[in-house]
């Protein structure tokens, strides 16, 4: 009776151990997940979502159990409208996380990744609704007090031939509120369609890759080698589309630039090495100085030179 039940307990064991996927599973989820949110398939999301909220652990390469937890994607897929571009956002985030070496994550990640996701624009998936601005509520106080100034004379006007006066006066008061109220309506409908306007046109005109690598050499002068080699790397992907090598697209994450570069081995090989110190530098945090960050510049100038090159 102790054997079997002995046995019952390790295949009931075993069996929860098959049940973690390991990390090639778990990345196939995202980049499903990723698909469909990119095309605003809510469908295609939720089924994809279904594997990823149900998973709480992933088996490593090392035999490692890891927790993960992706309850935030059942909270954004409650909304009736989700913000595809911002769940997007997040699992390609997650997708460059994973592609990257364990070894180079700080020791406080998840306290960073805590960190960034309490901070707009990540924190929107959390709230139930948008809050009314203080700005307005107190409009509203101050219109409401005025109206009862206006009309508290003629309510103390005893019923007399000057009440018709009184009135008379309450009336154009409140006319006037109304025009005030009226153009209040408007400004703001317009500061409404402007922000609406700036967001559909993106955070930030797109710089040229000339543009970009000035801006990184700038960065570098001043001594903020991470923010540089960002710039250095942007300057890279938009000199690429500039010379209809690779097409840029801020939804695409850097593994993907890879998968659409198979097809052309000498990018392909350039690229791979340009990618991979940026992931490390800029998601892994690996420390950079000035003799690392000109090693790098030396890395983007040799893709340019040698592609460059080969469509003369």
């Amino acid at each position: 009776m102790i054997d079997a039940a002995l046995c019952c307990i390790l295949s009931a064991s075993a069996a929860a151990q098959s049940a973690i996927p390991d990390t090639a599973t778990y990345e196939s989820w995202l980049r499903e997940a990723y698909a469909a949110a990119q095309r605003r398939d809510r469908i295609g999301l939720e089924e994809a979502a279904d594997r990823l909220m149900a998973a709480t652990a992933v088996r490593m390469p090392d035999g490692t159990i890891v927790s993960v937890n992706n309850s935030w994607l059942q909270e954004a897929l409650l909304s009736p409208t989700p913000d595809f571009p911002l769940i997007t956002a997040r699992l390609g985030a997650l997708i460059d996380a994973a592609a990257l070496p364990p070894s180079s994550a700080p020791a406080d990640a998840l306290e960073r990744l805590d960190r960034l996701l309490a901070a707009p624009p990540f924190d929107r998936l959390d709230r139930s609704g948008p809050e009314t601005p203080q700005w307005l509520i107190d409009v509203f106080d101050w219109l409401a007090r005025l109206l009862e100034m206006i009309l508290r004379p003629v309510e103390a006007v005893p019923p007399t031939a000057t009440t018709v006066v009184a009135w008379v006066i309450a009336l154009i008061g409140v006319v006037l509120l109304l025009a005030v109220i009226v153009y209040l309506l408007i400004n703001l409908r317009r500061g409404f369609v402007h922000d609406a306007r700036l967001a559909a046109a993106g955070d930030d005109p797109m710089p040229t890759a000339t543009e970009a690598f000035e801006q990184a050499s700038a960065l570098a002068r001043d001594g903020d080698y991470r923010a540089a080699v960002r710039s250095l790397y942007l300057s890279a992907l938009l000199w690429l589309d500039e010379q209809d090598l690779l097409c840029y697209d801020r939804a695409l994450t850097n593994r993907e630039y890879l998968e659409r570069a198979r097809s052309n081995p000498a990018l392909l090989a350039r690229l791979t090495p340009v990618i991979e110190t940026f992931d490390q530098v800029w998601y892994g945090h690996l420390p950079i100085d000035a003799s690392a960050f000109a090693a790098y510049r030396q890395q983007i100038e040799a893709l340019r030179r040698e592609l460059g090159a080969r469509r003369i």
